[in-house]
């Protein structure tokens, strides 16, 4: 959004230039690369290519991997098929990325951490066995996400979806660790958009990131759980001070532009149905599925 407004700015005393350099189709993306999307799904689990491009959906984010493995990527002859919708026309493919946890089955992971782990790995959570906290800004760690995201860049993908970025909450020091996290995901950005123009950057969670600008000049979406629903307990309302303090912070990203994405994991229907309507009402891309998130669209 950065080059965006400076974009602007050169237009402002040189319209013929601009219009010699850009077209309307690249104006368009550089200012909102998800405006046209609608309809979105996740999957992480027991993904099949066939029924993605089956769907309908606009947007689809899947793991890189049908196991974490590297005989398990996906290939880029069968991202490429998941790009493309039954009537021909294009749906924007992202890669799942855990930045803030590090996760056994990875392609990364090496069985000796387990007696000897690396300074920059720590405890294991108890709410997904297998994923350990990561103290991220260290060299170490960086290293490897950069270096999985180089893969995932070349495998076809058009960005990535950002998951554990809200792990600064875990670590007692205030600004510090919120700046740290804004400097990662810069460089995430950065990177990917060097190698790649166009690619999209959406981030999950950790939403009070939003308050730095910078922040919001690298990234393209946010998708907040949760954010009526299941904070504390799943199917029960959050409370009003907690949806409140969230929306704060997701209204100033839309009001700047980016696309705000929100998935709540509501069972029973009549709560469905009235939350799809207050999401609606903010204006957000809303998804209804299973917190397993082994299907596409589970409601």
């Amino acid at each position: 959004m950065f080059y965006l407004r400076f974009v602007l700015a050169v237009v402002a005393f040189s319209p013929a230039l601009f219009l010699l350099s850009c077209s309307s189709d690249k104006v368009e993306e550089m200012q909102a690369p998800l405006n046209d999307v609608s309809r979105w799904g996740v999957q992480l689990q027991d993904i099949e290519i066939k029924k993605i491009h089956q769907s309908d959906l606009d947007l689809v984010v899947i793991d890189y991997s049908k196991d974490g493995t590297a005989r398990g990527r996906f290939s880029s002859y069968e991202i490429a098929k998941a790009k493309e919708k039954p009537d021909g026309s294009r749906r924007r493919v992202l890669a799942y990325l855990s930045i803030g946890e590090a996760e056994d089955y990875r392609e990364y992971w090496k069985d000796t951490w387990q007696e000897t782990p690396p300074k920059w790995l720590g405890d294991e959570n108890l709410n997904w066995p297998g994923n350990y906290t990561v103290k991220f800004w260290q060299p170490e760690w960086q290293g490897l996400i950069m270096a999985y995201l180089k893969h995932i860049i070349s495998a076809g993908y058009d960005g990535v979806y950002l998951d554990g970025v809200d792990v600064f909450q875990r670590y007692d020091e205030g600004d510090q660790a919120q700046a740290r996290m804004v400097k990662f995901v810069g460089k995430i950005s950065r990177l990917a958009k060097a190698q790649e123009p166009g690619f999209i950057i959406v981030a999950q969670n950790g939403e009070e990131l939003l308050r730095f600008p910078e922040y919001r000049d690298e990234i393209d979406g946010i998708s907040k759980e949760d954010l009526l629903f299941g904070a504390y307990q799943d199917g029960a309302r959050n409370s009003p001070q907690l949806i409140d303090w969230s929306w704060g912070f997701l209204a100033e990203a839309q009001r700047d532009g980016l696309s705000v994405f929100v998935i709540e994991y509501l069972k029973d229907g009549d709560k469905r149905r009235r939350a799809r309507k207050e999401l609606d009402e903010l204006g957000v891309i809303s998804l209804f599925t299973r917190r397993p998130l082994d299907t596409l669209v589970a409601f």
